[in-house]
């Protein structure tokens, strides 16, 4: 839990957009907020594809180090779900903190990227001055002038890595605060990008606003405990237990909220379980629907003359796997497909057949097609998949109940009997067991193979 936060060294709430004098120690209960954007090297920082704010609240200092809280809002292509973009970090008596700490994402179109955002800290082991050079995390950083930002005397700083020039640095001469920040990104293939991080405003809390603010801290705190969501989760869809924790905790923590700076992470938390409730109760419904009923006729051809139709299901136990199954932009849950050809190898034996449905639009368009089935066909090499891969322009899909059009993502699995009805219908990933691999699954199967022994 948060360490509460000691009313005695509080001082009266300043709001400037300059760096308050009382700030240069940087007491607990400061209120720090950053600007930022990304966009690609060269761009106007004004026009950048992506910008953010970064806030922290400086939450237990002590001799040795401390303890501080953020908040990250962004805007622009790509987010993270909000139960990502707050958390709690520890930091040393020099403000450097091993913890993962503020992280952005970036969706490139191309692909998605994960950017950390560094501390705004610099404290060396020796004070800086004019030509200083030190050290830290395999970064040499070089004092090379003095110079101002935001109205304060500051230190120009450039920062090298072992590929050259990566990042320069206004530290403000009175504080540990690093004023502005501008760094060379390189993502995905070797494309260049520029973050850059200024300082905005310093404010320091009243005792009842931090008092008030550390409940809610507590809260969320508590929360994300709860939810046990892996960090850096993308396309976060909640689980029945996730939900049923959301629909009792977050009332009475938006109720606390109101009024503090955590009020529209509130929010956003309470409309994102409006809308999950809604999607999950329709994706039951989908399954439902489905659970139990015959499979419609049809025909389908795939990669290396692979094929399927409706006759060919009786007497079968069949697993369909609708997904993209492209080599870009790679991403999860591809590796679940590892676990699911796994199970392939293992139940192949006793009568389970399974298919991989490529599900995209682009197949339907002869112009488009060649380019991607040669996707499908990059991603099976990558995988090492053994089960075979049909090629669906989302025909097939609709046919199965496209889960798409209710918000929801792919895959979908597909489980028929050897009577051709369907068995099971599961929308989204399975829990993957370590020693067992897909085991709900792997359960589903086994079950419908046994009278076929």
């Amino acid at each position: 839990m948060l360490h509460l936060l000691c009313a005695a060294a509080l001082a009266p709430l300043l709001i400037s957009a300059d760096l308050p004098e009382t700030i240069s120690k940087l007491p607990v209960g400061t209120q720090l907020t950053f600007r930022g954007t990304v966009g690609a090297q060269g761009e106007d920082p004004l026009t950048a594809q992506k910008t953010f704010d970064l806030r922290l609240w400086i939450t237990s200092k002590s001799a040795t180090g401390g303890e501080l809280f953020w908040l990250l809002d962004e805007r622009g292509p790509g987010e993270f779900s909000w139960s990502e973009r707050f958390g709690r970090i520890p930091f040393d008596a020099r403000w450097r903190s091993g913890s993962p700490g503020p992280a952005l994402f970036y969706d490139r179109g191309e692909a998605k990227s994960v950017i950390h955002l560094p501390l705004p800290f610099l404290v060396p082991e020796k004070p800086l001055a004019v030509g200083a050079t030190f050290q830290e995390e395999k970064l040499d950083y070089t004092v090379d002038k003095p110079t101002k930002a935001v109205d304060r005397a500051a230190w120009y700083v450039s920062v090298r890595d072992s590929f050259g020039p990566k990042r320069t640095l206004r530290v403000d001469q009175q504080s540990p605060l690093v004023l502005t920040t501008s760094e060379k990104l390189t993502l995905g293939r070797g494309e260049q990008y520029q973050l850059t991080l200024d300082f905005v405003t310093a404010d320091t809390l009243t005792s009842a606003q931090i008092a008030a603010l550390t409940t809610v801290i507590e809260g969320f705190t508590s929360l994300d405990g709860k939810l046990n969501v892996p960090a850096e989760s993308q396309d976060i869809v909640w689980k029945p237990e996730q939900l049923e924790v959301l629909r009792k905790k977050l009332p009475e923590l938006a109720k606390a909220a109101a009024g503090t700076p955590l009020s529209d992470l509130a929010a956003t938390a309470e409309r994102d379980l409006q809308l999950q409730s809604g999607r999950t109760d329709a994706v039951a419904s989908l399954g439902a629907k489905f659970t139990g009923q015959p499979v419609a006729e049809f025909s389908i051809r795939g990669l290396s003359d692979a094929a399927l139709s409706q006759a060919d299901l009786k007497g079968q136990v069949t697993v369909l796997h609708f997904w993209d199954y492209r080599d870009e932009p790679l991403k999860e849950p591809y590796g679940q497909v590892g676990y699911l050809d796994f199970l392939y190898q293992r139940r192949k034996a006793a009568g389970m057949r399974l298919y991989g449905v490529a599900v995209n639009s682009r197949l339907g368009d002869e112009k488009s097609r060649g380019s991607a089935e040669r996707s499908v066909k990059k991603l099976q090499a990558f995988m090492n998949l053994g089960y075979p891969i049909l090629l669906d322009a989302g025909g097939l899909l609709k046919q199965f109940g496209d889960p798409r059009v209710l918000g929801a993502n792919l895959p979908l699995f597909v489980v028929i009997g050897p009577d051709q009805k369907i068995l099971h219908y599961h929308v989204g990933t399975y829990e993957v067991s370590q020693d067992q691999g897909l085991k709900e699954l792997d359960a589903v199967v086994n079950k419908a193979l046994e009278p076929t022994k």
